[in-house]
Order: structure tokens, then sequence, then C-alpha cells
């Protein structure tokens, strides 16, 4: 990461995150950042406590109505997201949208999923693939039609031919953080009987779980990704990791709740990793996954780099234009990749 530039501006921003419910009987007050590098101007961002979270969703602003069309420059998670009661869930997808965010089209279902109408009891001759993740496995700034979870579901029933029909329950959701998923696994998605469960595991997982707001814009919930990689500049990346660790809400501890509960319900979890050139290090740090007995890994870098080399397609048409997340591209290659996979965790 490059250095900063250096600036005469006096400090403009401080922000304060302070952990507070997520099962613990005290607050965990986290080391202060003093965020010099955010450009001049930059509005500031605190939370006390997740209860503020939830109060900052339910504000009224420019884009606290979920039909609103958002202006994809000035994004808000808000406007797609409702709190939850639960403190290890936060928040969730508010149920019955069809709004604009992130220049998509977004619809949910009456159970809150980037998902068709499903009901919950699983009808006869289905198979079930629970999918968890964040803002990639929701599928940021594309259609429904063009996700990685819908690819995976036309693929599945076109092998299948009939035989059997697969559904895809995305369960993903933007800014989530791994213990989230589980979270919202154990409250929402065992409710759906599912026959597998997908994690889609990023990167920005091993940071903090916590969620900062702009006060002086539109006032949207974002994902402190941005803010942790600020940090990283002043302390150390294994400081980091400890002070995650330290919280008990990192995602080898979830990972381990998640594996418990689908070996005891007889359940097949796979679990990949976004296939950054670095996917092999974020696989180490995960030794969780050595110890689940039904967790079974799935590669995708390697295929993923021979079907660009075999297409002749060049990096920038796997993301987007404006913003990293995953092109429809990457999601139709990472929904063919996945495809072999669950066909024979069915027995086709």
């Amino acid at each position: 990461m490059a250095s900063p530039t250096p600036t005469k501006h006096p400090l403009s921003v401080k922000a304060k995150l302070t952990l507070t419910g997520f099962g613990v009987a005290s607050a965990l007050l986290i080391s202060a950042l003093a965020l010099q590098f955010l450009p001049t101007g930059r509005a500031g961002t605190e939370f006390n406590s997740i209860e503020d979270i939830r109060r900052a969703m339910l504000e009224p602003g420019k884009t606290s109505d979920p039909n609103e069309a958002v202006d994809s420059s000035k994004i808000s998670l808000r406007s797609i997201v409702q709190p939850h009661p639960s403190d290890s869930i936060i928040y969730s997808l508010k149920p019955n949208l069809d709004t604009r965010f992130a220049r998509a089209r977004v619809i949910t279902n009456s159970c809150g999923m980037r998902s068709a109408e499903r009901p919950i009891q699983k009808p006869a001759h289905t198979y079930r693939i629970a999918l968890l993740g964040d803002s990639f496995a929701f599928g940021w700034g594309v259609e429904q039609s063009e996700t990685f979870a819908q690819k995976l579901e036309d693929n599945l029933n076109q092998r299948a031919k009939g035989t059997l029909h697969f559904e895809v329950l995305n369960f993903g959701v933007p800014g989530y953080s791994t213990f989230q998923e589980v979270a919202l696994f154990e409250d929402r998605a065992l409710d759906f009987d599912p026959d597998a469960v997908l994690v889609y595991f990023v990167q920005n997982d091993f940071g903090m779980p916590f969620f900062i707001r702009d006060t002086n814009g539109s006032g949207g919930m974002l994902s402190s990704v941005k803010f942790l990689e600020l940090g990283k500049r002043l302390l150390a990346p294994q400081a980091l990791d400890q002070q995650v660790r330290s919280t008990g809400l990192d995602p080898n501890r979830a990972l381990a709740r998640l594996s418990a509960i689908t070996s005891e319900r007889g359940i097949p979890l796979f679990l990949t990793i976004n296939p950054r050139k670095s996917w092999k290090s974020d696989l180490q740090r995960l030794p969780s996954l050595k110890t689940a007995s039904r967790a079974q890994f799935i590669p995708l870098r390697d295929g993923l780099l021979e079907y660009i080399t075999r297409k002749g397609i060049s990096e920038e048409a796997l993301t987007l234009s404006f913003d990293p997340h995953p092109s429809p591209l990457r999601h139709e290659i990472l929904g063919s990749l996945l495809t072999p996979y669950f066909l024979n965790s069915a027995g086709l």
C-alpha cells in the first residue's frame, strides 16, 4: 500500500469504535485510530453501541426510503437493510424489496433473501444449498440473474435435467462478517432444511467486525473495510488479528461453530475463498477447516486463471467498471467452477 501523502491540514477525523453486546457482559473498548490519512473534509464516524447502529438505520435521510433510487456515488447500505434484534446479527436485508442499489435492481423475497420466493418447507425432490457470505455472495452491482448464486442454480438444474430440482438460497448480506453469517444461518437458514451449505469467504472477514457510518454525507451504513485498511497503517496486521481474536468474533471460531452445527445434522459444508492471488495465505489463516469433519474446501483460483487465459479475458473484465466487486463475467465463471462440486454432493 502506498505511503500517505503528507498534508498540512490538521487532523480532521477521529473514529472511536466500541463493541457492546455480541453475548459479552461488558463493552470492549477498541483502540482509537487517528485517521489523518482521510481527505480533508471527510466526515468522522463514531458508534458507541450496537443500539447506535440500529438507530442510525432508522434515521430519516436522503436514502431512508427502501424503494428510492440510490445515487451510485453515494451508496447507502441502510436503504436495503433493517435492524435485527440479535447482537450477533445486528442487521439483515429488508424483505419484499424492489429497488435500485449499486446500479442494479435488487429484489428480495418475503424472507429477506436476494432470491426467488421460497417456501420454508422444502418441496419433494429438491436439493437446497444455503449460500452464506457478504456483498460478493449477495451480488453487489450486478443483476439477480447475473449473480454466481443464480448461475450456480441455473447450471445445476440444466445438468440435472429434471431428475432433481436445485435451489440456491442466497443469504449473502453486504458488510457481513463470518460470525454474522453463521448467526443468520442458525436464525433463519436452518428453517429451510438445506442439503448443503456454501460459505463464500472474503479476506476482509479477518478484519474488525464493525460498521461505521458517514456522519456528513448520506448517513449510510458502510462496511468498515476501508476504515481498517487505513488503520493498518498505524497498527501491524498481527495486532489487528489479535484484537479480532480477543473479541471472540474471529472467523475461525464462527466456522468451527458452523461446522459443529452442520456436522450434527449431517449437512455437507463447503467453503471457498475469494480467488485473489494471496488466497493460499488466507487459507492458512483458517486452521478451523482442518478440524472440521464434514467441511470441504473448494479452490477457485486455478480454474479462474485457466478460464481467463483460455478465453483471453483481461483483468479489467473481472471487476465492475465503477467498483472493485466482481463483474457479471466473474460471477458467471464462479458459478461454472462451483457447479461440479454440488452435482457430486447431490449424487448426480
